[in-house]
């Protein structure tokens, strides 16, 4: 059996902080205090990529732009950590903020996605953008709300074209997860297609059968060395 034709790309990008400025902040908990705002970096570049669908018909570009927002793993705070390995914090108020500045860089990522989508769309109003990756938050959860780009959340109908639509929404509820956590199958890794390419899109599965429970304290890396996450496979048909 021959393998299929390999996509030309023709233009590649990283994107890290480039369309959103690095967030700072002054944290509340250090120990010893900030005696000013500190930059809150982002670990991870936007991934953005056009790559031609149709050799016969150079110039059918296709966007795509792959993510891997923040975790929620708490981000540190100076002093307030007392043991890493086990998670032991020494108040609630600094775990709170350690959670918050997690917050703050994924929504900082979702923003700068959303706004080289618009970028993307402003240059070509058709254009067809794929959003690829570890989401880190789940459908209802702001950071793909942002990405998204409902009319529901921006109360602007004259934006309709410009939402990006989930998927996953193909996929029956009990097989719709990519995470089992703490007993709960949780949907955090999503593929958002703008609408136009809904007319291509012929189905998605998601691979979980024998996923593991990440939060079980036997689950670990040697046991499972796979990946945590399932993978979300899609077809579209451009014929």
């Amino acid at each position: 059996m021959s393998s299929p034709p390999t996509l030309p790309v023709l233009k590649h990008e990283q994107l890290k902080n480039d369309l959103v400025a690095e967030p700072h902040y002054q944290r509340l908990t250090a120990t010893p205090p900030d005696a000013a705002p500190v930059a809150i970096g982002i670990e991870r570049p936007i991934l953005h990529a056009q790559i031609d669908i149709d050799h016969a018909a150079p110039g059918r570009v296709l966007h795509v732009i792959t993510v891997h927002l923040k975790s929620k793993l708490l981000t540190d705070i100076p002093g307030q950590v007392i043991d890493a390995q086990k998670g032991i914090w020494r108040s609630a108020d600094a775990w709170a903020e350690g959670s918050f500045l997690s917050s703050m860089k994924r929504m900082s990522q979702a923003l700068e996605v959303r706004r080289l989508i618009d970028q993307i769309l402003d240059d070509d109003p058709d254009a067809r953008i794929i959003v690829a990756g570890d989401f880190n938050a789940e459908p209802e959860e702001v950071p793909v709300l942002a990405i998204c780009g409902n009319v529901e959340d921006t109360g602007n109908g004259d934006l309709a074209t410009r939402v990006l639509v989930p998927i996953e929404h193909s996929i029956s509820n009990e097989a719709r997860y990519t995470l089992f956590h703490h007993g709960r199958g949780q949907m955090i890794d999503h593929m958002l297609v703008t609408r136009n390419l809904l007319a291509h899109y012929r189905g998605s599965e998601i691979h979980n059968e024998i996923l593991h429970d990440d939060s079980l304290a036997f689950a670990t890396d040697s046991k499972y060395p796979e990946s945590d996450h399932t993978p979300v496979v899609a077809t579209f048909d451009f014929d």
